[in-house]
């Protein structure tokens, strides 16, 4: 029985001299991309006065969402280059387009790109503002003008 006794009280410290005396737990989480872009019409945006001067009207607000790592760009295309062009027909009315404030070249198909290289998340609204030059009714052939800017956006 003493030797019993005397094997079991070995084994016992042996293992407990083996006892680890830290442990480690990993704690993680996944923060999944969001990248979105919404743009809200100002009210008179689709009933544009083509016989007055603008400047620097408002036409738009866009939401810009990015929480990508790599930051994100802003692509600002015209169907129609940066003309409203009579629906059925050929004639053009040209107008300006400003983008938080800056001016937007809407003049080739690829129109102008925005680079937001920051790594931080955004959550931003910017204007869009346009302005021309009025023109009277009698110089201008009837009908609805219109074009229709797109706004993509796209990490980095």
């Amino acid at each position: 029985m003493k030797k019993l006794f005397i094997a079991a009280t070995l084994l016992t410290l042996t293992s407990t001299s083996f006892a680890a005396t830290t442990g480690t737990l990993l704690l993680q989480g996944v923060v999944a991309q969001k990248i979105s872009v919404s743009v809200t019409p100002a009210a008179g945006a689709s009933t544009l006065d083509l016989a007055s001067n603008q400047t620097d009207l408002s036409v738009a607000t866009v939401n810009e969402i990015s929480n990508s790592k790599t930051g994100y760009k802003m692509t600002i295309t015209s169907a129609n280059l940066g003309k409203l062009k009579r629906t059925d027909g050929s004639d053009v009315f040209s107008y300006s387009l400003k983008y938080n404030g800056s001016a937007v070249a809407l003049g080739t198909t690829a129109g102008t790109t925005i680079t937001n290289s920051s790594a931080s998340a955004v959550n931003a609204n910017k204007s869009v503002t346009i302005s021309y030059t009025g023109a009277a009714a009698e110089t201008m052939v009837e009908g609805t003008y219109a074009d229709t800017v797109t706004f993509t956006i796209a990490a980095n």
